[in-house]
């Protein structure tokens, strides 16, 4: 059902319908913040992955690219760095870049990455700052 309404409070999602903006148009998965909060974006982080499934014979290793999936954000990235090359069952530490456009990414959020038939999940330990003002 729709509702309209006037405000919102913090953590309640919310659509908004904008028209005729003098700027490019918002992207989806996009966040709305007070001008006062200091915001980052990220163009590269490390994680945590656990590979669930992985159907090649060959590992995973520097340079696989994949979709990887954190809270809003959908967007392909690439594997730049890891601490060993993996395949199904196991963990590694990885350096992870997005390929479009960085994004507001947190320490611990929850990744689910998957690129064909190989699917991993993880946890995202650090991310490089990048600061941003915001207009």
């Amino acid at each position: 059902a729709v509702v309209s309404t006037q405000s919102t409070g913090c953590g309640q999602s919310v659509s908004l319908a904008f028209h005729n903006l003098g700027c490019s148009v918002p992207r989806k998965g996009m966040v709305l913040m007070s001008g006062h909060y200091e915001s980052y974006c990220v163009e590269e982080f490390t994680a945590e992955i656990y590979i669930l499934q992985h159907a090649s014979t060959s590992k995973i290793k520097i340079g696989f690219e994949a979709t990887v999936f954190i809270e809003n954000i959908r967007q392909k990235v690439l594997i730049t760095h890891m601490d060993r090359e993996i395949t199904t069952g196991q963990k590694a530490k990885v350096r992870l870049k997005f390929l479009q456009y960085p994004d507001i990414v947190a320490s611990g959020a929850k990744l689910f990455m998957r690129n064909g038939r190989t699917k991993a999940m993880g946890t995202v330990s650090d991310v490089i700052k990048i600061p941003t003002r915001i207009v």
